[in-house]
């Protein structure tokens, strides 16, 4: 999810198809398909807001995370 958030691409099934299928499957030799990886996201929503909140700038005013690419 932290690789897909920095890679530019505009949704996850691309992303996943596109890239990690493609690219990342020595690093990842029990790569899970793309329905697996859904269910496994719903599971770790919230310690990645908690990541993203952490990893960002001294808030100025409102700050959201945007969870549109979830």
């Amino acid at each position: 999810m932290i690789t897909f958030d920095q890679s530019g691409y505009r949704d996850f099934k691309t992303y996943s198809i596109h890239f990690v299928c493609r690219y990342l499957t020595n690093e990842f030799p029990e790569l899970v398909s793309y329905t697996k990886m859904l269910k496994f996201m719903q599971g770790v929503l919230v310690p990645f807001c908690s990541y993203l909140t952490h990893r960002q700038a001294r808030s100025i005013g409102i700050a959201f995370v945007d969870l549109s690419k979830l």
